[in-house]
């Protein structure tokens, strides 16, 4: 066989390179410290470090989403804390204003401080995060959850929550339902319940409400009061507007309101049949807080000359007091929640973090460079390189004619 002069030198070049590539390999895995430069290195541990390394992404992205749910909730705890502090205020105010002794100017005065209270507590129930969003509409975070109305406020939200995923099986809520923290006051088991007025002269009675129409439903406060045995008015007492007058009374006959029921009954005689000067106050059985408050300003600002009109005022501070208090229990069961969800995201934050650290070490195990074997194999190469070299150059002199000579 005849080997050319050609292909030693071009074989000899070719080695070279190849020695000079593994060289560099060498160096750069020592230089940079990861021993997968590219996936042809080692093609099963690049694959495992490409799933370990997926893995620890998305294991990272719900420590972010933690860290975010941890911050809208505390900050709605936050909120609540206010809300706290201004309930218990407001506690205080309703026993004040049982004052005896307090003349018409200082339940006005009362009344005054109820309606700035009430402007505080709007405020915090329409708060918003750090991105502008409300914390108290559910889901629909770009809708304000309260708007203000005749009888104190609606809620415009909804009734769902907004979701954020934690972990893999898990989600927490980061919105909070505004009408389960301030409204779901029961002030009756009725939908709907009637209250006779303490000056009343008669026996005759009122019955509950039932809805009817629930489009013409307006959840405002009514009063029927009668003109003469036979008549009767009705009125909006949350806008002060008068529905209609001079209305026929027949006893046991349906009084629609606002698409819902009521029937006045006489009692028992002699005084059973209603009076002139009688009156019924009607209102929603559940209410939120600011129908509550609107409730006290109302009571406040009626006279209180007579004895059933004081007797008035007596009912609704105590229904004041009631409300209060149950509102209370729903913004400390709101926080009782919160508390639950930031103790969870706590222990899986905990549980993140072991994760990632058993992560990490799978990659580093796959890709990190063995200095003491990468040395070792370096200065193989080279010692290798350096020999072949002085070889090649020793061979690549020798001929025939030397050989003859």
């Amino acid at each position: 066989m005849r080997i050319s002069s050609t292909s030693v030198f071009q074989d000899a070049v070719s080695n070279f390179n190849d020695m000079q590539s593994a060289i560099s390999d060498s160096m750069n895995q020592i230089s940079s410290g990861n021993a997968l430069s590219s996936p042809a290195v080692n093609p099963a541990a690049s694959a495992q470090v490409l799933v370990a390394t997926q893995a620890q992404s998305v294991n990272t992205q719900y420590g972010v989403n933690r860290g975010n749910a941890t911050s809208a909730l505390s900050t709605s705890d936050g909120i609540l804390a206010g809300v706290t502090n201004l309930m218990q205020n407001l506690e205080s105010l309703v026993v004040q204003a049982g004052n005896g002794s307090f003349t018409t100017a200082d339940r006005s005065t009362m009344a005054a401080q109820f309606k700035t209270s009430m402007s505080q507590l709007m405020d915090l129930a329409n708060s918003t995060d750090s991105n502008g969003n409300y914390m108290f509409s559910g889901s629909t975070v770009g809708k304000i959850p309260y708007v203000a109305s005749s009888n104190g406020a609606t809620y415009q939200g909804n009734q769902v929550t907004q979701m954020l995923q934690v972990e893999s099986s898990q989600q927490v809520s980061v919105t909070q339902v505004g009408v389960s923290i301030f409204g779901n006051i029961q002030v009756s088991p009725n939908a709907y319940f009637s209250t006779p007025d303490g000056g009343n002269t008669s026996t005759a009675t009122m019955s509950n409400g039932t809805v009817v129409t629930p489009g013409a439903v307006t959840n405002d406060n009514y009063s029927v009061t009668f003109t003469s045995p036979t008549a009767y008015d009705v009125k909006d007492t949350s806008t002060g507007a008068t529905v209609s007058a001079g209305n026929a009374y027949t006893s046991g006959a349906p009084i629609v309101i606002a698409g819902v029921q009521y029937a006045v009954t006489d009692g028992a005689a002699p005084t059973g049949t209603p009076a002139a000067g009688d009156q019924f106050t009607v209102q929603p059985g559940n209410q939120n807080i600011f129908q509550a408050l609107t409730n006290i300003v109302n009571a406040l600002t009626q006279p209180t000359a007579t004895a059933g009109q004081q007797t008035n005022l007596s009912n609704s501070l105590s229904q004041a007091t009631s409300s209060i208090s149950k509102s209370m229990n729903n913004v400390l069961n709101a926080r009782d929640q919160i508390g639950n969800s930031l103790q969870q995201l706590t222990n899986l934050d905990s549980v993140g973090s072991t994760v990632n650290l058993s992560y990490s070490a799978t990659i580093s195990t796959l890709q990190d460079t063995n200095y003491a074997q990468a040395v070792a194999q370096l200065t193989q190469e080279q010692f290798t390189y350096k020999a072949a070299q002085q070889a090649f150059a020793n061979t690549s002199q020798l001929s025939l004619i030397n050989m003859i000579r």
